[in-house]
């Protein structure tokens, strides 16, 4: 690098012209001028200028590099909210087709329950027209058993009677068919209703297994009771027999061994004795009693289950002829 060493003027003015400032030589008083040439210069080198470019350029660079990544980030920005915006919208259009869709069911659920009663009031003029059928035929057949002559026909509509009488003819098949079902289902009833008759039975067979052990095992314990009453009669008996002959020995005077007994039991321990075998016998009689009416009313609850179910077979076997010979004759 090459120094330049700054000139400095002895004396420099600055006189403004129209083309801007320029310098010139100070006029003396006496007219004369001195011109001074100044030096051309610049105050900075050109090295700095380019390096305040370079870095003006940098700088610019990176504001630049900013924005774009700024502008970058805003977009994506925009576009991740566009997304959800979307699915916002999918969410919400989803929800309103499952209102539709819950709306449209229960419709259809409403319109099955009308066509459900629209089927059942079918149903029950189906069967009002084949009762009404059943009349017209039952009358049918009277008016042709009223006039048995061959001659007895309808000539005047021979095709509406033949039209009538195929009709009922398919309701005849129709009913024949139902009464062949119903027929088969009252089979079914009536075996399982056989069944639960031997069930009943065996159930019956059981309970006079379980009174035939119970009777005989009264019937012991009542014999076991008799001998036992027996074996107290025959204690007492004893008893009162060498109480009397106690009595008899001491008044008389006999042996020694005798006298020992009567010393052995005194005037109170015999009343004991015998209000201990009054209250003893008072109490095996009350249980007696108490076993004889249980036994009794077990016996009476046994027979009253066996005739209510008896009588209860026995209706709905009268009910059952009742009801088919009813459709019997009804077909």
């Amino acid at each position: 690098m090459k120094e330049h060493e700054p000139r400095y003027p002895y004396c420099v003015q600055v006189i403004e012209t129209f083309y801007g400032y320029d310098e010139e030589a100070s006029v003396d008083s006496d007219g004369s001028s001195l011109s001074f040439h100044t030096d051309r210069t610049p105050d900075t080198e050109p090295e700095e200028v380019c390096v305040r470019e370079e870095a003006e350029l940098r700088y610019r660079q990176l504001t630049q590099d900013r924005y774009q990544t700024r502008v970058a980030d805003l977009e994506s920005a925009l576009k991740q909210q566009g997304l959800d915006v979307k699915w916002v919208e999918e969410k919400q259009l989803l929800y309103q087709r499952n209102q539709e869709l819950v709306e449209k069911v229960r419709q259809m659920e409403g319109e099955e329950l009308r066509l459900q009663d629209d089927i059942q009031d079918a149903r029950d003029q189906n069967e009002l027209l084949e009762f009404r059928i059943l009349e017209l035929e039952v009358k049918h057949r009277a008016t042709l058993t009223c006039h048995q002559l061959p001659t007895t026909t309808f000539p005047r509509r021979p095709q509406s009677s033949d039209i009538v009488i195929s009709e009922l003819m398919k309701k005849l098949d129709i009913l024949g068919d139902n009464a062949v079902s119903w027929l088969e289902s009252i089979e079914v009833t009536k075996s399982a209703l056989q069944q639960k008759m031997l069930d009943i039975e065996s159930e019956k067979d059981l309970f006079s297994k379980q009174k035939g052990y119970l009777d005989e095992e009264l019937d012991y314990r009542k014999q076991s009771m008799d001998q036992a009453h027996k074996r107290i009669l025959e204690l007492e008996a004893m008893l009162f027999e060498a109480l009397q002959q106690e009595e008899e020995s001491r008044m008389e005077g006999l042996k020694m061994e005798e006298g020992r007994l009567s010393e052995s039991l005194t005037e109170e321990e015999r009343e004991e004795l015998r209000r201990a075998m009054d209250q003893w016998k008072r109490t095996v009689m009350c249980e007696l009693r108490e076993r004889d009416a249980q036994i009794l009313r077990e016996r009476m609850e046994l027979l009253q289950l066996t005739q209510q179910v008896h009588a209860n077979t026995m209706l709905f076997l009268f009910l059952f002829l009742f009801f088919s010979l009813a459709f019997i004759l009804w077909s």
